[in-house]
């Protein structure tokens, strides 16, 4: 279950139809119809749940929806209503679906794809996201069977470059590693390293997870090896996509950190509204 706010739910109404529909008033449209969406494609299902919400807002009754993360034959329904503001529902929830389906087939695919040589691996996805598409886009990740890498800068411990080089400096850092990491008591510390020497440092301090940025297979193959003798996990990231993913799944990481689902082909529905 995710949670969606009638807030959510108003933006997208008014993003679409702020006042009236201009058509609708001009042919006089005042009777009940019914709305069908199809994917035309194999997909992994994703959005009715949103869907859903939208509906009922719009004082239409939801008279089918297939469960969000269910993987579907082409020209499959996956959700109908029917009202008098089905035409209102018509583009937004379009839109929506495209979206949703297409990132939730991507990530189901890179999921599968990596999983066939590492079963415990997980496919992970940035805080890169398109911008005001973040809910819609972390819950068709997870309808993929993907999950998120960080939805916020809150919930984890990330440690980057860039707040090193405000913190005063890599050597500060590893100096003082062991009082930070006792302030964490809860948290687990995942640290970034571009290279052999970088990750081998953090395996020597004891870091939680070390995540590598732009690191080739074969290194990372070798990073892997050492860390995980010291029970550290290793998570790859940077340029990983579902044209190499399998080759990064092979070097043993435990899960792999991508933003690739965000920016999949949309999906194709077809959409069939008609007079009850």
């Amino acid at each position: 279950m995710f949670f969606y706010t009638n807030e959510d739910v108003d933006r997208l109404i008014n993003e679409d139809m702020s006042l009236f529909d201009l058509t609708k008033e001009l042919l006089n449209i005042k009777e009940k119809g019914k709305i069908e969406f199809f994917t035309r494609k194999e997909a992994v299902v994703s959005g009715c749940e949103l869907v859903s919400h939208l509906a009922k807002r719009l004082n239409l009754d939801v008279t089918f929806k297939e469960k969000d993360g269910i993987k579907v034959r082409e020209n499959s329904k996956i959700f109908e209503a029917k009202g008098k503001n089905v035409l209102i529902l018509w583009k937004i929830a379009q839109n929506i679906f495209e979206y949703s389906l297409g990132v939730a087939t991507y990530t189901k695919k890179m999921v599968d794809l990596a999983k066939q040589y590492n079963p415990h691996i997980e496919i992970l996805t940035t805080r890169k996201v398109i911008p005001f598409t973040k809910k819609i886009a972390l819950k068709s990740v997870m309808d993929g069977g993907g999950w998120p890498h960080r939805v916020t800068t809150t919930e984890t411990i990330l440690v980057f470059d860039n707040y090193i080089n405000l913190y005063g400096g890599w050597e500060k850092f590893f100096e003082d590693f062991k009082i930070l990491k006792n302030k964490a008591v809860e948290k687990k510390w995942i640290v970034e390293a571009k290279n052999l020497d970088m990750a081998e440092k953090l395996i020597e301090i004891g870091v939680d997870v070390i995540q590598l940025d732009k690191v080739d297979v074969k290194t990372t193959k070798n990073i892997v090896e050492k860390a995980h003798k010291f029970n550290i996990k290793v998570l790859s990231a940077g340029g990983i996509n579902i044209e190499n993913v399998e080759d990064y799944a092979k070097t043993g990481v435990d899960g792999i950190v991508t933003t690739a689902p965000y920016f999949a082909n949309g999906g194709d529905v077809k959409v069939n509204v008609s007079l009850i």
